[in-house]
């Protein structure tokens, strides 16, 4: 995934699933993560880069991303790889994997669900 201009709060992909675009707005989360990730000095941002081997360089590099970010490439991947159709349930579990890839990121503890 290309590292895109999406701003704090993600307006973009919000926009995208009020639309009902489930799985550009599950992209547009994604893209957040991985900016998230390069800020954090996670990942170097490199165009080109697989989402399976940006999982792999984030995890080595910071493993405590490895959960949230395993979990957020493996449903992107069913979306847009295995084209399966995007619903309203992947977009809201996607921002759950973003906001806890936040929380990881800010080394705050997991809300309870």
């Amino acid at each position: 995934p290309r590292v895109g201009d999406d701003t704090p709060g993600h307006p973009l992909a919000d926009r995208l699933a009020a639309e009902g675009r489930f799985a550009e707005a599950v992209r547009e989360r994604l893209r957040g993560m991985v900016r998230r990730l390069v800020a954090a000095g996670a990942v170097a941002q490199r165009p080109g880069l697989t989402v399976t081997e940006l999982t792999e360089e984030a995890s080595r590099h910071l493993p405590v991303v490895d959960p949230p970010l395993r979990a957020a490439a493996a449903l992107f991947s069913t979306l847009w790889y295995a084209h399966r159709p995007a619903l309203a349930e992947h977009d809201r579990r996607m921002r759950e994997l973003a906001d806890e890839l936040d929380r990881v990121l800010a080394g705050r503890p997991e809300e309870p669900r």
